[in-house]
């Protein structure tokens, strides 16, 4: 469930006007996604894998017959919000 409110929250952030990421898709020699570079993290790992999958999927939605060996840009919207690793770097800055 977690997976799929990640993944609906991502596809509105995609969709919507204000952008301040970005992803680069890279494909092979058969026109498959076979490298995704974020521009900025989200900060959590879990996070940037779930994003990762949003953007792949995404990008086969629009783009049905990929190019081979070609980069993709794909600008994105992202709004921040706490993961457990912000919360766990922030207890440690309090403790230190």
């Amino acid at each position: 469930m977690k997976a799929i409110i990640s993944a609906a929250c991502a596809a509105v952030f995609l969709l919507s006007g204000c952008v301040n990421n970005s992803a680069v898709l890279t494909t092979d020699k058969h026109g498959k996604v076979s490298q995704i570079l974020l521009k900025k993290s989200t900060g959590s790992v879990a996070s940037d894998e779930n994003l990762k999958r949003v953007v792949v999927a995404s990008f086969y939605a629009r783009i049905s017959n990929p190019t081979p060996n070609r980069r993709y840009v794909q600008p994105m919207a992202l709004i921040e919000h706490p993961t457990v690793e912000s919360y766990l770097r922030e207890d440690k800055r309090t403790r230190d």
